[in-house]
């Protein structure tokens, strides 16, 4: 009797875990269906022999994918693989089964193409002379010189029929515009024999330095006029600034000359007794051989009492506009104040003059946060900095 009450016992077991797990696959399906989704897929070679190389073969593959609903929808191109194994292939057509790799929970249902044509070719060397071609025409000025390139040949690989196409090994200069030497790097392009781009091909080295010699005659350029300065103002007053006009000079000369000019001079204005602005109309400073356009230019140099910036430390805040019957506590009661202004008068600025304060009037009772305010004598200083800029502002009724 208790064997059969036993028996009984695991039948019950065994059923109730089935029921169970055929429970928990449905609500799961019904939660999580299964879904398709299609993608396009960048196809790559694997495989490729060292002494062949691919001269067709297609780079893109679509595929059809069934999963979970949510695998699906986390699911990115960077997760598969497509690709065909060229292992042991020997030159000439073939037709390759597309491999895709997918997650485990993803299984692929179709590729577009199943199969890829792949055309394969002994894989080969040659070795070409750089040319150098020169488009547009140069200015009526400049003669140009024999180009050259350094290296002077590159080296072309790739599938042997590609190769074959190859006649020229070109680098292409716009000499539109060109007035000086030009040392330049240049990709290098294969052409064939119609002068159409060959590609798919791999160049060795891929970009060269070529070198144009240019001889020019009378060139131009334009440059920042800099004013230069001579004396230097009283004491208490300085240089707040120089306006110019106009602002540049069009300098023309020889290319050596005019290559390692930059700026264009003022002849020297002379500062020495300033106390206010300076205007003068000053000719260009310029080296023998070169001619500026305009020749002379106005200069206003800006003079005013000069500025310095002093700090002061552990200024007590005071507290104003308290209701009677009213006490205020301030944290931090004391801040820093940087100031600004003429320089006669922040050496006679002492730190009792400068007072700071917080304005409570209309307040509750209560913590508050508050700017302090800084109350300077007159003259023209001004506040630049007050640390902390806040401070905090507690009102409590008088005992």
């Amino acid at each position: 009797m208790r064997r059969r009450l036993t028996n009984e016992r695991v039948i019950y077991a065994v059923l109730s875990v089935v029921i169970a797990t055929v429970m928990w696959l449905y609500v799961a399906t019904a939660q999580n269906p299964l879904v398709e989704r299609i993608m396009t897929l960048d196809l790559h070679v694997r495989g490729l022999p060292t002494a062949e190389a691919v001269v067709q073969a297609p780079n893109r593959v679509q595929v059809r994918l069934q999963g979970p609903r949510s695998a699906l929808a986390l699911l990115v191109p960077t997760l598969l693989d497509a690709s065909v194994d060229l292992a042991g292939l020997r030159p000439g057509e073939h037709r390759v089964p597309v491999d895709v790799a997918a997650p485990p929970e993803v299984r692929v249902v179709e590729r577009t193409p199943a199969e890829a044509l792949v055309v394969l070719d002994a894989l080969t060397r040659e070795r070409l002379p750089v040319e150098v071609s020169l488009i547009g025409a140069p200015p009526q000025d400049v003669t140009l010189g024999a180009a050259t390139t350094r290296p002077g040949h590159v080296t072309v690989s790739g599938a042997a029929v590609q190769v074959e196409e190859v006649r020229h090994a070109i680098v292409t200069l716009d000499t539109t515009r060109l007035r000086q030497q030009l040392v330049s790097s240049v990709p290098i392009h294969l052409v064939d024999a119609n002068g159409q781009e060959v590609r798919g091909l791999s160049v060795d080295p891929p970009i060269v330095e070529v070198m144009l010699p240019v001889q020019e005659g009378t060139i131009t350029k334009i440059v920042p006029v800099v004013p230069t300065l001579a004396g230097t103002t009283p004491a208490a007053f300085a240089v707040t600034g120089v306006t110019i006009t106009p602002e540049t000079a069009v300098l023309s000369g020889s290319a050596n000359t005019l290559q390692a000019i930059q700026t264009a001079a003022t002849a020297p204005i002379d500062i020495g007794a300033a106390r206010s602005d300076v205007t003068r109309q000053v000719p260009l400073a310029v080296p023998a051989g070169v001619a500026a356009s305009p020749r002379q230019v106005t200069v206003v140099v800006h003079v005013g009492r000069a500025l310095l910036a002093r700090a002061f430390s552990a200024i007590p805040v005071r507290v104003v506009g308290i209701a009677p019957g009213w006490t205020a506590r301030v944290v931090p009661d004391r801040v820093q104040v940087q100031v600004e202004g003429p320089q006669d008068a922040m050496e006679r600025l002492a730190t009792a003059a400068i007072v700071v304060q917080v304005d409570v009037t209309g307040m509750r009772a209560g913590p508050h946060r508050a700017a302090p305010q800084v109350v300077l004598p007159s003259g023209g200083v001004r506040v630049l900095l007050v640390t902390p800029a806040q401070v905090a502002v507690t009102l409590l009724p008088s005992r």
